[in-house]
């Protein structure tokens, strides 16, 4: 199940690099603009076919694609036939959809999961005192609600003398009795049953708490459509912001400085680190492995998010960098020679590669922690 939940998570980051240089792809052919080739992946071509004046295929290397779009580099040369169908010779506008639409098709893709989810699934609401998971399916490590005999389905009635009334109160009682042996009557098939558990201890904001690992089962809330999409719009806003904060931390000095010492050192990775696909794909098997599907799919989106977010960015070669551009020329209404941005270009692929290079080589010799279960 955990190789399926990473076949899972690379088909659908392959579908999002095509659905991305598809918005590119149909806007562009939509205003009237010649695309010379739609490509998934980079390197050696596998497999191509032309349909008309446009050259299709897949290379060997799926770690992204391109459009070839008719007058956007800097460096082709452009026959005067074809002058009034290149990018440069269309309107601001019509450029700046054709830029914005990668990006678009991601942020659409993340509305559509999360919208799904809340509609036909439903969204999490309160906690209720019914225990919905014992242990965690991704460690080997028993706890001590498995070694207690707790079960998935029992309801809480005391905790350690107390009857709580939220889960809140569970977890309170669980905390305050760090490595003590405390009581815990539950209600299973009717009947009441007295159980005993020793708990672990563990440091949390400098404080020693206990734990006893159970996490409840959540009340799921089903949305209407049109309050599903109007939250989902809502999230994919909350997930942009929170993808310009992570890439602000990422290339924090701090933040780069700790990337080489894990690389060059002993220093251990912790789950708030830095991941590259391979990180997030082995995340994706762990929730396949204990059947989250919906935390599955929620990842999904959330890498589109943070996807259509990085391409957005106002820096060369990126979308954003592009509309960047666009934007000055029309301000200073004048055209700006792309090759003198070369060099910047240069700088933004070699500091982006440079940090997946080393969330890659991490995520295959030093993986994060499994995901908490």
């Amino acid at each position: 199940m955990t190789a399926f939940g990473v076949l899972f998570f690379v088909f659908f980051v392959l579908v999002a690099i095509a659905f991305h240089e598809f918005g590119h792809f149909a806007t562009a052919k939509a205003f009237g603009i010649r695309v010379d080739k739609f490509f998934i992946g980079f390197g050696p071509k596998l497999w191509s076919t032309r349909r008309g004046e446009t050259e299709y295929g897949v290379s060997a290397f799926p770690i992204g694609g391109y459009v070839k779009i008719a007058g956007m580099s800097p460096l082709e040369e452009i026959g005067p036939e074809d002058k009034e169908r290149t990018f440069k010779a269309k309107p601001a506008w019509q450029r700046a959809i054709v830029l914005a639409a990668g990006s678009f098709t991601h942020f659409l893709v993340a509305l559509i999961i999360i919208a799904s989810i809340l509609a036909f699934v439903g969204e999490p609401k309160d906690a209720t005192l019914v225990i919905g998971q014992v242990g965690s399916d991704t460690s080997s490590e028993v706890t001590p609600s498995q070694k207690a005999g707790l079960k998935p389905g029992d309801r809480v009635v005391d905790v350690a003398g107390v009857a709580p009334r939220r889960w809140e109160d569970v977890q309170k009682a669980i905390r305050s009795h760090p490595g003590e042996t405390i009581r815990i009557v539950v209600l299973r098939n009717g009947q009441k049953v007295t159980l005993t558990a020793t708990l672990d201890t563990k440091q949390k904001d400098g404080k020693t708490i206990g734990f006893l690992g159970v996490s409840p089962k959540l009340h799921l809330v089903r949305h209407s459509i049109p309050s599903a999409v109007g939250d989902a719009g809502g999230q994919v806003a909350t997930g942009m912001r929170q993808s310009l904060e992570a890439l602000g931390k990422v290339f924090r000095p701090a933040t780069l400085g700790r990337l080489f010492r894990q690389v060059t050192g002993d220093e251990q990775r912790t789950i708030d680190d830095p991941a590259s696909v391979v990180g997030v794909g082995r995340a994706s098997g762990d929730l396949a492995r204990r059947g989250d599907w919906v935390q599955l799919f929620l990842v999904v989106a959330s890498f589109n998010i943070f996807i259509g977010v990085v391409n957005i960015l106002p820096l060369p070669p990126l979308d954003g960098g592009h509309l960047a551009v666009l934007t000055y020329e029309k301000i200073r209404r004048r055209d700006v020679d792309m090759r003198k941005l070369i060099p910047l270009t240069a700088m933004v692929l070699t500091a982006f590669g440079t940090l997946f290079l080393l969330s890659l080589y991490l995520d295959i010799v030093k993986p994060l922690p499994s995901l908490p279960g």
